[in-house]
C-alpha cells in the first residue's frame, strides 16, 4: 500500500508574464498536467500540483498538495522552482522580492 504526505510549503512568484505562465503550461503538458484554466489541480504519478495564476497581479501560486511519501517537499519544490526560473528567464522576467 502507498502512503501519501501532507502538503508542501506553497510557492508564489510574482512579474509572471501571460508568456511565462504559458512557458508553465506546456512545460505541465509535456509533463501530462493538462492546465486548462488559471485556477486548478491535477494529479500524475501520485504527485497532486494545485495552481492559482493571477493575470492581472502577474503572481502564480502553486503548491504540491500530495505525493509519494518516499519523495520528500524539498525535492519536490526544488523542481517546482527551478522549471519556474526557467520559464521566468526564457521570457526575460525578473523576479522582484515578494514581502
Amino acid at each position: 500500500m502507498e502512503t501519501s504526505m501532507s502538503a508542501c510549503a506553497m510557492l508564489t512568484y510574482n512579474n509572471v508574464t501571460p508568456a511565462a505562465w504559458q512557458c508553465g503550461v506546456q512545460f505541465a503538458a509535456d509533463h501530462g498536467v493538462q492546465i486548462t484554466s488559471n485556477q486548478g489541480s491535477a494529479t500524475v504519478s501520485g504527485f497532486t500540483i494545485a495552481w492559482n495564476y493571477n493575470p492581472s497581479g502577474q503572481t502564480v501560486s502553486l503548491q504540491c498538495t500530495d505525493s509519494p511519501f518516499i519523495v520528500p517537499c524539498s525535492l519536490i519544490n526544488n523542481f517546482i522552482d527551478s522549471t519556474v526560473q526557467k520559464c521566468l528567464s526564457q521570457n526575460n522576467v525578473a523576479l522582484a522580492a515578494m514581502i
